[in-house]
């Protein structure tokens, strides 16, 4: 029997269910939550992410990949605490976004392994909590020296341990293909790794281009944002990708994170409306439905995939 890592433990990898590829549940900028807690309202900022979370798995959501690093003030405490209160399993991450701390610029490519080794096969701090997935970040500034020392640092903690790679790149200027060419010449195994952010371009062809090096790509940031694909173009790449035969390759979310509430709002710090976790399952999945998409097409993207990808199992 396969299981994957989540905030919880070990969870058989055929309960993962219904799964979003890119996820936070708490993001905190210069790891503010850490260093400047009395900033927020920790009791509404929990009960907000709790209904949000409660609201998601209500809707169908059983599983979401939380990709957030310690320089975006990662929290597993805190985040096994609303995984309890909410039912939805959360896998966590290691690894670093893009502030890459000084720490890690002479480091050694293979002490950088060991850090997040440790955290998949010991756990996170004192926490217990493992890892179960490992997170690197390049934007539009491209691979930076700095960052590519992360990268490779990832590569090796991957071929280490087996535990998958999930990029955030900047796609409209290509980083995901320096990011492919990195773990290659690291020699880590293709069908680990997810680079993400991928719906942030309409270029077909560099998305099939990095599909045919063997990667998973994670179509998320639903619903779009100002300058980028809105969610109807994003379909149509999805769309596009599953037309040239790369469904089993795919797989969808939202990159989204509550915000939390400001200790200076403590009358009025509710959230309210529909959550941004419910997008693609009430607005986006109907409409690849209606556009023709089948029903054994969208659990394929949204339930086998991301199976595949935590654990490496064999279509």
């Amino acid at each position: 029997m396969s299981t994957v890592e989540t905030v919880l433990g070990p969870l058989d990898a055929d309960a993962l269910g219904f799964t979003l590829s890119h996820e936070h549940v708490l993001v905190a900028m210069g790891e503010d939550n850490h260093h400047y807690p009395w900033l927020f309202n920790w009791e509404q900022t929990r009960n907000n992410v709790v209904r949000e979370l409660r609201e998601a798995k209500l809707g169908g959501v059983d599983t979401i990949i939380d990709l957030t690093t310690p320089d975006l003030g990662r929290d597993v405490e805190f985040v096994r605490d609303v995984a309890i209160a909410s039912g939805v399993n959360v896998i966590v991450a290691t690894g670093i976004w893009r502030d890459v701390p000084r720490s890690f610029w002479e480091r050694s490519l293979d002490r950088t392994a060991d850090i997040f080794v440790r955290e998949i096969e010991v756990g996170i701090g004192d926490t217990g909590v493992k890892a179960g997935v490992i997170k690197v970040a390049n934007d539009a500034e491209g691979v930076t020296p700095e960052a590519e020392r992360v990268l490779r640092g990832a590569a090796r903690a991957l071929k280490r341990t087996g535990c998958p790679i999930s990029t955030h790149q900047w796609a409209p200027a290509e980083v995901g293909r320096r990011q492919v060419e990195i773990f290659r010449d690291e020699g880590a195994p293709m069908d680990r790794i997810c680079i993400g952010h991928s719906a942030d371009t309409r270029d077909v062809a560099y998305l099939e281009s990095l599909l045919q090096a063997g990667v998973y790509l994670s179509m998320d940031r639903y619903p779009g944002a100002e300058g980028r694909p809105d969610w109807r173009q994003r379909n149509e790449i999805v769309k596009a990708l599953i037309a040239r035969g790369w469904a089993q390759r795919l797989m969808l979310g939202h990159d989204y994170a509550p915000a939390p509430a400001s200790a200076r709002h403590r009358g009025d710090a509710t959230a309210s409306g529909t959550t941004r976790y419910l997008f693609l399952s009430t607005v986006a999945l109907p409409a690849l439905r209606r556009d023709g998409v089948s029903e054994e097409t969208i659990g394929l993207m949204m339930r086998e995939v991301p199976r595949r990808f935590l654990t490496g199992a064999l279509p």
